[in-house]
C-alpha cells in the first residue's frame, strides 16, 4: 500500500518547499498552486490555465498561470511528489523488513527454547498469521509426513480445513509438488491451477494458496499451508517471511528430534548397561576351584558382542556327586537373544529337577521353546553330567560346537557323536547321548563359535585347526590359566578387529594325578 502524498505539505514545509518557492518569486507572471479541493496552497491567482501535478497518474492538485511556467511548474512539483513517494516507500519497506526480522528473531529465540513439536508447530502458525492479510477467510496449518505414503498429519492448524491431529490422505497436487521440490509455491487462483484440476485432494472451494517446504539439507518432511477461500492476492513477500518461518520451523523440529533421539539412545545404553550387569549376575561364578580343595577345576568366561550377549553358561549340581554342564549360543544377538536366553537358562533348571540325563533335558527343552517362537529365534546347546566319583562324562549334542577333550598327555580331540539340532526349531525330535571316560589330569574345553569364528581385520576366522593346534601339548596349572592362554592368542589373532560375535568358553580339569 502506497503511503499518502500531501500536496500541501509539500509545498510549505522542506526542501521541495523551498525550491517551489523560488521558483515561484523568480516568475514575472503570477502562477498559483491549488490542491483538490481548489484551496489556494502558494501564490494569491487562480486565473489561466490549470496543468495537474500528479504523482504514479493519481491527481494530487493543479497549477494556475501562464501556459509555459504552469507546465514547467506542475512537472517540477509532480516530480518532487514522486521523489517524496519513492522516499517514503523505501523508509516504509525498512520499517517492514526491521519490524519482519524482529519478528523473526523474537521467534527464533520462542524457538530455540521450546522442546515440543506440538508447542512448536502452534507458535510458528501464531506467529505466521501476523504477517497475513486480516479479514480474510485464511487457514493454517502445519502437515508433517505420516507413516504412510501420500499421507500428511496435521501437527498444528488454524481454521476448520486443518483439524489439529487429522490425517490427510488425500494431498492435493499443488502441496504435492512442494514437497517433492522443496519451493515455495504460490497460487492465487487455485481453481485455474492444472495441479490442482488433476488432484484437489481434500481441499475443495479454495481460491488461494501459500505453502512452504518444511526441509532441512537433505530431507522435506512436511509443509507450512496456508489456504483461503476469499479471492486473495498473497504476496511474494509475504511467500518470502513464511518460508523464512517455515526454514526455522523445520530446523527447530529436526532439532527436537535429533534431543529425543539422543535422550532415547542414552536412555537405552544405560538400559543396557543395567541389563548387562544383570545378565553377567545371572551367571555362576561360584566355581570350584582346585584352591579350594576341590577335586576339579572349572572356570568360565564370557565377553558379549554388545552390551548383552546370547551366548551362556552354567554348572549346577543335579546330586551330591552329579555336576551339570551346559553351554549354548543364542541365533540372534543383543536384548532379544539376552532375553531368550534367559528363558532357556531358567527351563534347564527347571527341567533338571525331573530328568537327569542330558538327552532328556533336551527332548523336554525342546517342545517349550517351538511354542510360541514367534520371532523364530533358536538355542545351540552342549549338555553334559559328570560323575564326581569316577569321572564318566555323559552328554548329548543340541547342534552345539564339539566340545575338546585335553588329555594329560597334551592329545587335543573332539567329542564325538550326533550332532543333534538345535533347539526352539523342530518340535518332536529326538536327542542321543554318549559317554567319555575322563582320567585325573584330563580337561574339558567348551566354547560357542565366537572363538572358532573370530575374524581378523583381512576377515580371516580363528578357526578350530588354529584352536587345537594352540592347545596341544600345552601346559596349564587350572581352567583360568587355560581360559587365559586361549583369549590372549584369540586377541593378538583380530589385532584390534572389532568382535564380531558373542564369546564364551568353560573349561573344567580333573584332579591333578
Amino acid at each position: 500500500m502506497n503511503p499518502e502524498i500531501k500536496l500541501k505539505r509539500l509545498c510549505q514545509k522542506g526542501h521541495a518547499a523551498k525550491l517551489i518557492q523560488h521558483f515561484l518569486a523568480d516568475r514575472k507572471q503570477p502562477l498559483t498552486i491549488l490542491d483538490l479541493n481548489g484551496d489556494c496552497l502558494l501564490g494569491d491567482s487562480n486565473t489561466g490555465e490549470r496543468h495537474a501535478i500528479t504523482v504514479e497518474g493519481n491527481p494530487l492538485g493543479w497549477v494556475c498561470g501562464s501556459s509555459e511556467d504552469a507546465a514547467l511548474l506542475a512537472a517540477f512539483v509532480s516530480y518532487m511528489a514522486q521523489k517524496e513517494l519513492e522516499s517514503k516507500l523505501l523508509a516504509q519497506e525498512t520499517l517492514s523488513k526491521y519490524k519482519e526480522l524482529t519478528l523473526l528473531y523474537e521467534l527464533g529465540e520462542k524457538i530455540a527454547a521450546c522442546l515440543d513439536i506440538d508447542e512448536l508447530a502452534h507458535l510458528t502458525l501464531a506467529e505466521a498469521r501476523r504477517f497475513l492479510p486480516d479479514g480474510q477467510d485464511i487457514h493454517l496449518g502445519i502437515l508433517l509426513e505420516g507413516t504412510e505414503a501420500g499421507q500428511l498429519t496435521v501437527c498444528a492448524g488454524q481454521g476448520e480445513l486443518f483439524p489439529t491431529g487429522a490425517k490427510l490422505l488425500g494431498i492435493d497436487g499443488i502441496t504435492q509438488q512442494v514437497l517433492a521440490s522443496g519451493n515455495t509455491e504460490i497460487v492465487n487462483e487455485v481453481w485455474q491451477d492444472p495441479r490442482y484440476q488433476a488432484c484437489a485432494g481434500v481441499l475443495s472451494d479454495i481460491s488461494a494458496m501459500l505453502c512452504a517446504p518444511l526441509k532441512t539439507r537433505d530431507k522435506t518432511f512436511g509443509v507450512l499451508s496456508v489456504i483461503s477461500r476469499e479471492a486473495v492476492s498473497f504476496s511474494a513477500a509475504e511467500a518470502k517471511v513464511l518460508n523464512l518461518l517455515a526454514t526455522q520451523v523445520a530446523l527447530a523440529i529436526a532439532r527436537v528430534h535429533l534431543i529425543h533421539e539422543r535422550v532415547a539412545q542414552e536412555r537405552l545404553q544405560e538400559s543396557l548397561k543395567l541389563s548387562h550387569s544383570i545378565q553377567m549376575g545371572m551367571l555362576s561364578t561360584a566355581f570350584p576351584r582346585f584352591s579350594d580343595g576341590q577335586p576339579i577345576d572349572l572356570f568360565a568366561f564370557m565377553e558379549p558382542a554388545r552390551e548383552v550377549s546370547g551366548d551362556f553358561y552354567d554348572f549346577f549340581h543335579l546330586d551330591n556327586k552329579t555336576l551339570l554342564l551346559v553351554i549354548g549360543d543364542v541365533s540372534d544377538k543383543g536384548v532379544p537373544a539376552a532375553l531368550f536366553m534367559v528363558m532357556v537358562k531358567t527351563l534347564i533348571r527347571a527341567i533338571a529337577k525331573q530328568y537327569t540325563q542330558p538327552h532328556q533335558i533336551l527332548a523336554a527343552l525342546n517342545p517349550e521353546l517351538c511354542r510360541d517362537n514367534e520371532a523364530s529365534m533358536f538355542v545351540t546347546l552342549f549338555l553334559a553330567t559328570l560323575d564326581l566319583d569316577t569321572y564318566s562324562l555323559n552328554y548329548s549334542f543340541g547342534g552345539h560346537n564339539p566340545p575338546l577333550h585335553l588329555s594329560r598327555y597334551g592329545i587335543v580331540t573332539m567329542l564325538t557323536g550326533d550332532s543333534g539340532t538345535a533347539l526352539g526349531i523342530i518340535d518332536g525330535i529326538s536327542f542321543s547321548s554318549q559317554t567319555l571316560q575322563l582320567s585325573l589330569g584330563d580337561s574339558l574345553l567348551l566354547y560357542t563359535d565366537g572363538i572358532s569364528e573370530a575374524m581378523d581385520k583381512d576377515y580371516n576366522a580363528y578357526g578350530e585347526i588354529r584352536l587345537c593346534g594352540l592347545l596341544t601339548g600345552l601346559a596349564y596349572s587350572n581352567a583360568q590359566e587355560l581360559i587365559g592362554t586361549i583369549m590372549t592368542d584369540v586377541i593378538a589373532f583380530t589385532a584390534g578387529a572389532e568382535q564380531s560375535d558373542d564369546i564364551t568358553l568353560m573349561a573344567l580339569q580333573i584332579g591333578r594325578p
